[in-house]
């Protein structure tokens, strides 16, 4: 796979925006498979080469990295704190595991309509 060439510059960002408040012991993991999912999922949507991803699409893919984790709770920082199940009788608590969470990132859309006008303007028409 390409490597996106502002892939450290983006990864410092998004962890800026979303802090390890949690001490998430997945933490890093999880953000940058989001990052690299994102930036995945705009190139195939663009039709452009992970390389060639212009800077003006670098704040999209860092809006959209930071909406995904957040909208899923994949880092646990809401009040579910990525609680899988929970049973009363003898109080069993299990949580989501790391592969849960890539599970979970697979089979997400992380492209949204808020962001597809913006993705549109740099989009390449295939013949």
């Amino acid at each position: 796979m390409e490597q996106h060439p502002r892939l450290d510059e983006l990864l410092t960002k998004v962890k800026l925006l979303m802090p390890n408040s949690q001490n998430n012991a997945g933490y890093d993991a999880i953000v940058e498979f989001t990052l690299e999912k994102v930036i995945n999922d705009v190139a195939n949507y663009t039709h452009l080469a992970i390389p060639e991803l212009p800077e003006e699409l670098d704040h999209t893919i860092i809006a959209l990295c930071v909406q995904l984790i957040a909208t899923h709770n994949f880092l646990g920082g809401g009040v579910t704190t990525s609680v899988n199940s929970i049973n009363e009788g003898d109080t069993t608590v299990s949580f989501k595991s790391p592969a849960d969470v890539y599970a979970t990132l697979q089979g997400v859309n992380s492209l949204t309509d808020n962001y597809l006008a913006q993705l549109n303007n740099f989009r390449v028409v295939k013949w």
